[in-house]
């Protein structure tokens, strides 16, 4: 209990800077620069290494939720986006790099899948308040770096919420279920996304794709995945998972499809299995 009540104390003062950020940014001078350095939190790619880091330092469970929402918000966002077509603002417009089309927003999207699936697994009121403020000013960022319009961060919002919810209960269903036939669910899900690819030839579908197909193995997985007894190991156990991630997918860079495929596999497998490295030491 009053670890818990360390976190949410820890969650509040965070969220009180986050709202009086702006202010000082202003005040400062800093205005440009601060907002780019509030839509660099929203980078999916930084979202996934920390739900790597919750998943082996923190609680499997909870970054299994978050993994699935980001991993659903993934692929969901590149479709709709190259199926609608939508534009972004004129370049003139924008104060930082782009490319693509606009709408969803994905760094809306992609904050707001990560952060209401921690929410919905976690349930504290602390941890609410930190995560709509912060997703509130990644969605912001997009506007004032005139990358986005309105409706494109809306959309990204709205979307990321109904992802996170689906994710969450489908999985809370999963768990529950028997673990063969949860981990061919998974597997299931993995091979119809992997088909996209046939729709919207985009390598973020058959990242994801192979990701969820390895994540298949954490039902299996889940009684004996559990995190390390000391800091020392969890925060070892965490840059391991993500050395073994990164030099991976920097392989698989350049990679025709299945062996993308493989490789984004492996990386969910090694994940998943990480944890299981502390039990065997110490037998």
């Amino acid at each position: 209990m009053e670890k818990q009540l360390l976190v949410d104390k820890v969650a509040l003062a965070a969220t009180a800077v986050l709202l009086v950020s702006p202010l000082l940014a202003y005040l400062t001078g800093l205005w440009l620069p601060y907002w780019k350095l509030v839509t660099a939190l929203g980078y999916e790619e930084a979202y996934v290494a920390l739900a790597v880091v919750i998943f082996v330092a923190v609680s499997p469970q909870l970054g299994y939720y978050t993994l699935l929402s980001l991993l659903t918000s993934a692929w969901l966002n590149v479709y709709l986006k190259n199926a609608l077509a939508m534009p972004r603002p004129p370049p003139e417009q924008w104060k930082v790099p782009e490319e693509g089309y606009g709408f969803p927003s994905g760094h809306a999207q992609t904050s707001t899948a990560f952060w209401s699936a921690a929410c919905l697994a976690v349930r504290r009121l602390a941890l609410a308040a930190f995560s709509a403020v912060l997703v509130a000013l990644i969605s912001v960022s997009r506007l004032e770096l005139g990358v986005h319009y309105p409706r494109d961060v809306v959309g990204g919002v709205l979307i990321g919420l109904a992802v996170s919810l689906a994710t969450y209960y489908a999985a809370e269903r999963l768990l529950r279920a028997d673990k063969r036939k949860a981990s061919l669910a998974v597997l299931l899900y993995s091979l119809l996304v992997a088909l996209l690819y046939g729709v919207q030839p985009d390598p973020t579908i058959v990242k994801v794709a192979g990701v969820l197909a390895g994540s298949s193995a954490y039902p299996l997985l889940r009684d004996r995945v559990k995190p390390a007894s000391s800091l020392a190991w969890r925060a070892a156990l965490s840059l391991l998972a993500l050395a073994i991630a990164m030099a991976l997918t920097r392989a698989a860079k350049a990679a025709p499809p299945p062996l993308q495929f493989a490789a984004y596999l492996a990386v969910a497998v090694t994940i998943i299995s990480t944890p299981l490295i502390h039990r065997q030491a110490r037998t």
